[in-house]
């Protein structure tokens, strides 16, 4: 895969709250269209396009560090690190609901017993506490398991089963579900946690 398709880019909504990353190719395209704008993480300066080509490419024979730009025919194009959507879309909610996609970008998408890949499709969700026994549909007591694991385990606990748990579970962050898996780029991290609820609300009041 090409760096295009790799790169990940923090996507923020309209009062700069972070939504998801997305690979660098859609984040362009957003911004291309006009439906997202690139924020500098320096001086969170907003950019369109037009505006960021203006600003930050540089000649196509100009000395840079490859890792920052794109390279085009005529021209190097920063990489952008941060977008905002143009228009608002809804703030994240202040809960984690529990869902069965919760659960699989919790676990990193790996069976909490055997630590084995698991796909999308082929993911159980198994109660680390038997439902038989009261055991309850929650962050705390459920994980991903492979379908191999989860019929060894059957109706039993872990300890009864012989197997143990590659994490505790528990109930994630935002935060947590948006980067996990994800390569933590230094540049995100004024939009992100406490700082982004700072950067928010001083949005909201200008």
């Amino acid at each position: 895969m090409t760096r295009i398709e790799l790169e990940r880019v923090l996507t923020l909504n309209r009062v700069w709250q972070p939504l998801t990353t997305l690979v660098l190719r859609k984040a362009l395209v957003l911004v291309a269209r006009g439906r997202a704008r690139i924020v500098c993480p320096q001086t969170f300066q907003i950019f369109n396009w037009k505006q960021w080509i203006a600003d930050r490419a540089v000649a196509a024979d100009a000395h840079v560090i490859e890792a920052d730009y794109i390279r085009t025919a005529t021209m190097h194009v920063r990489i952008p690190q941060v977008i905002t959507l143009a228009k608002f879309a809804g703030y994240p909610n202040a809960g984690v609901p529990f869902s069965r996609r919760g659960v699989y970008e919790r676990d990193n998408g790996r069976c909490q017993y055997c630590n084995a890949v698991v796909h999308k499709r082929d993911m159980t969700l198994d109660h680390v506490v038997p439902v038989s026994r009261g055991g309850a549909t929650s962050w705390g007591n459920c994980v991903l398991a492979c379908g191999r694991c989860n019929h060894r385990k059957a109706d039993r606990t872990p300890r009864e089963a012989e197997m143990s748990l590659v994490e505790t579970p528990q109930q994630p962050t935002r935060e947590d579900l948006l980067l996990r898996g994800v390569h933590r780029n230094p540049a995100w991290e004024p939009f992100i946690g406490k700082a982004a609820e700072v950067t928010s609300a001083s949005t909201l009041k200008s």
